[in-house]
């Protein structure tokens, strides 16, 4: 059994559609946000493989715009970021 380590507790997402800002200028990518929490979500995208370490984040509904850190990315689909401050 493995020991959840996550500072903040997380909440379920709701599936709420998100767009990650990969390059300026360039179209967002869609995903949808699985679970997410004061400091982190968890994401699931169609394809993770054209995603950097690094962009910026858009969740429906929210007026923020999160700067996110790929903290771990699991098979084709499914990868979770940290939020960061700039």
């Amino acid at each position: 059994m493995s020991v959840d380590q996550r500072k903040y507790p997380r909440s379920p997402g709701g599936n709420r559609a998100a767009m990650a800002f990969i390059k300026r200028h360039a179209p967002p990518v869609m995903c949808t946000v699985a679970d997410i929490s004061e400091g982190g979500a968890g994401l699931t995208f169609v394809s993770i493989s054209v995603i950097p370490d690094t962009f910026e984040l858009e969740i429906k509904g929210e007026v923020e715009i999160r700067t996110c850190k790929v903290a771990w990315r699991a098979g084709p689909h499914r990868m979770g970021v940290a939020f960061t401050r700039d």
